[in-house]
């Protein structure tokens, strides 16, 4: 039996498809936290009151509202970012899986087709040795003898 003629490229596939999972999952988590923070910037503004006190406190309010609500608006553009790299992530990582599945189906076909073989070869030993003359009894086949004590 010779080696499966593509296994290095399965290796080389196969650390292709580990990568792309690491990265999968570093996009993944990268995203989770970037919606977390959208929802904690989400939930400052909308926990935030204006507070009077005053035309200086009014202004501060409304300033702190201002600087709370782009805080907001790039926590939403970080999450998109976030959850498109993640996509773009699991769309990689699925075309190396396929591409590594693709040449372990062709190593499982060829270890099958080889285990055939090994088994056609072997069961036409085993024909030959039965058809063979035995020592004395040229004309008798292998276990003929066996089968005539038998009945």
């Amino acid at each position: 039996m010779s080696g499966f003629r593509l296994a290095g490229l399965l290796r080389v596939r196969r650390t292709q498809e580990k990568l792309a999972a690491g990265e999968h999952a570093r996009a993944g988590a990268g995203a989770r936290s970037a919606a977390r923070l959208r929802e904690e910037a989400r939930a400052t503004l909308g926990a935030h009151q204006l507070e009077g006190g005053g035309a200086a406190g009014w202004a501060a309010s409304v300033a702190a509202r201002s600087a709370m609500r782009g805080a907001l608006v790039a926590a939403q553009g970080e999450a998109e970012l976030a959850a498109s790299a993640a996509g773009d992530a699991e769309r990689a990582w699925a075309a190396a899986r396929g591409r590594t599945r693709a040449l372990e189906q062709l190593e499982q076909r060829r270890a099958v087709e080889e285990a055939r073989r090994a088994l056609k070869v072997d069961q036409r030993r085993i024909d030959d040795l039965r058809r063979a003359p035995r020592s004395g009894d040229d004309d008798e086949p292998l276990g003929g003898q066996q089968e005539a004590d038998d009945r």
